[in-house]
């Protein structure tokens, strides 16, 4: 019997989470709030509908989120194109986490990774942006060219 693919994503996803999650308490930070504030580094503007789609997680969810990062005075919320919308931006303080915050990241991934070469990790890199590019249906995964 073979195992599936979203299963061994699912579980590598639960593995990186945690691994993660402990490299960042020291900032405060989770996994899931580094992930909004870096899609809001990319695409500066965004709505919270825009990110709910992008990161595959329920509307709830990232309210809660940009509440959490609101009140950490890493986002801040902009009128949007409607009475309704708002647009989120990152705040200085934001900018500044997401420099420091590499370094931390680049040991999870190395402990996550072990022994692949630079090559394959690169490789796995651009088949998880285009697998999330296409099952989001949003080419912003891909790295820009």
């Amino acid at each position: 019997m073979r195992t599936h693919i979203p299963y061994l994503l699912a579980a590598a996803s639960t593995v990186a989470t945690h691994r993660a999650d402990g490299r960042l308490h020291d900032y405060a930070l989770t996994l899931r709030q580094y992930g909004l504030l870096v899609q809001l580094s990319l695409e500066p503007g965004l709505t919270m509908a825009d990110l709910a789609r992008q990161l595959g997680i329920a509307r709830q969810s990232v309210h809660r989120l940009v509440n959490e990062l609101v009140e950490a005075d890493h986002v801040r919320r902009r009128p949007g194109a409607d009475d309704r919308s708002r647009r989120l931006e990152l705040t200085d303080t934001a900018r500044y986490l997401l420099t420091r915050i590499d370094g931390p990241l680049d040991r999870v991934e190395a402990e996550l990774l072990g022994d692949l070469d630079p090559d394959e990790v690169e490789t796995l890199r651009r088949l998880l942006q285009r697998v999330l590019a296409h099952a989001t249906d949003d080419e912003a995964w891909l790295p820009a060219r």
